[in-house]
């Protein structure tokens, strides 16, 4: 019956990603109170699993609209009756804040992980029957059909180090990326200077109220086609948007990279590790939270794949706080360790029938160690996107606004992950830009910068 349940859910889910429609550009509604919004594309942080309760709840959703908590209000009658049991279920003994660990306990981490490896490399080893010292190897000349052999494990060899299928511990300086690869998630501190933090924080509020007023009817298609899609999709969409960001038309962007990436290499450091230094630009952009946003479900922008599970994590996504974050602004929930068929399951089964109207409570989310990401501004929290999290409800009076970028195994395409379709401007998707090629980018426009200050 479980199994039946599950099955069911993965098909809604599947037919659900099928029925939609990418457009390019974004087209112009008009809101209630007389605003223009361009509409969005599909997001990997709209990986909601339930389709079918939205519509069994419309008629309550409808009635939370209308009344929409203010942003003091203490109560929450705006958010989905399973995001709030599941803020009831995590906000016990086990939930903490997500602090940045200390360098002595990654590298705790870091020594077991190595270990491990050394371990399975030597049982490869034996495995493969090596013949020890001195061989035992045949002793002929290379011929015409060993270099054709050469030739295809050259390119065999070439194609799995663009693939990076292995965690390069000797590329994770930091042990950021030990960390990550262990739990899910690692908070990092002062990876943004505040001169870079208040002109981006700037830059993105001018750039979400030109987006809300830009009709398409008054923009030439050079335009429209240079502009492309304002917005992505996003879970709980109350008060909160998924804003995509150009690059090279953005030098306050640009500037921003440049400090994360390149002048200061523990982000880059620890992607590398785990990706590789082809790792693909994936998404880009900002998460904005007005007072009074909905609280998210429980979600991982790449759901668990039984049959398709990588040894280390498929992709990694880097939240920016642009501003201090406290627990009423409605911070992500982190659940370490939670990039597992058990967890993910528990939430697809729990969220159907919203956890049995409450009576149903899940033992394993309520005894879950989970962490508040309380940032401080410039902090970051670098996670798994397979980890379990979700964006909690703003019940401030200030806007909640995090730059975010996202970088990919180039082994693994959106097909793999049905749900895991990129926030990322369309001309940047074709693109394909690797870590490597967005350094160079990023560090030319410094440069550039720099010249011209001069």
């Amino acid at each position: 019956m479980l199994a039946a349940r599950i099955e069911e859910h993965g098909k809604s889910k599947r037919l659900r990603m099928n029925t939609l429609v990418v457009g390019v550009i974004s087209l112009v509604a008009a809101t209630t109170n007389g605003n223009s919004i361009a509409l969005p594309t599909i997001s990997a942080f709209s990986s909601s699993p339930t389709t079918t309760k939205i519509t069994t709840h419309a008629a309550r959703r409808k009635t939370a609209f209308q009344f929409c908590a203010t942003a003091t209000d203490d109560v929450d009658t705006i958010s989905m009756l399973a995001a709030r049991i599941e803020e009831e279920m995590l906000s016990g003994p086990e939930q903490s804040i997500l602090f940045e660990m200390e360098e002595s306990k990654r590298r705790t981490i870091w020594k077991q992980l190595d270990k491990a490896a050394r371990s399975a490399a030597k049982s490869k080893s034996k495995s493969s029957g090596g013949g020890g010292f001195g061989g035992g190897g045949s002793s002929k000349k290379k011929g015409a059909n060993d270099k054709k052999t050469t030739k295809v494990e050259a390119a065999k060899d070439d194609n799995e180090k663009q693939q990076h299928l292995e965690f390069d511990l000797k590329k994770d300086k930091s042990k950021f990326g030990a960390q990550i690869v262990e739990q899910g998630v690692a908070r990092i501190n002062g990876r943004l200077s505040k001169e870079t933090m208040a002109s981006l924080l700037e830059y993105i509020n001018g750039y979400l109220e030109q987006a809300l007023t830009t009709k398409v009817e008054d923009m030439s298609l050079e335009e429209i086609y240079k502009q492309q899609s304002y917005f992505a999709d996003v879970q709980g969409k109350l008060n909160r948007r998924d804003m995509l960001l150009p690059l090279e038309e953005s030098p306050t962007v640009q500037t921003a990279l440049w400090e994360l990436l390149v002048k200061d290499s523990v982000l880059s450091d620890s992607v590398e590790s785990i990706l590789g230094d082809s790792a693909q630009l994936y998404e880009l952009g900002a998460l904005i939270s007005d007072p009074g946003s909905e609280r998210q479900l429980l979600h991982a922008d790449y759901n668990y794949q039984p049959d398709f599970q990588p040894d280390i994590p498929p992709a990694l996504t880097c939240f920016v706080a642009l501003q201090d974050i406290d627990e009423r602004m409605g911070p992500t929930t982190f659940l370490p360790s939670s990039a597992t068929k058990e967890y993910h399951e528990e939430i697809a089964i729990g969220q159907q029938d919203e956890y049995g109207d409450g009576a149903d409570t899940s033992e394993l989310l309520s005894a879950a160690p989970n962490n508040l990401a309380t940032l401080g501004t410039g902090d970051c929290s670098l996670y798994n996107p397979m980890t379990l999290h979700c964006g909690g409800a703003n019940r401030s009076d200030k806007r909640r606004v995090i730059f975010y970028f996202s970088f990919k195994n180039k082994k693994y395409d959106e097909k793999d992950w049905p749900l895991a379709y990129a926030s990322l401007r369309s001309d940047l998707r074709a693109r394909q830009l690797s870590l490597t090629e967005i350094q160079t980018i990023v560090a030319d426009a410094e440069h550039n910068e720099n010249e011209n200050d001069n």
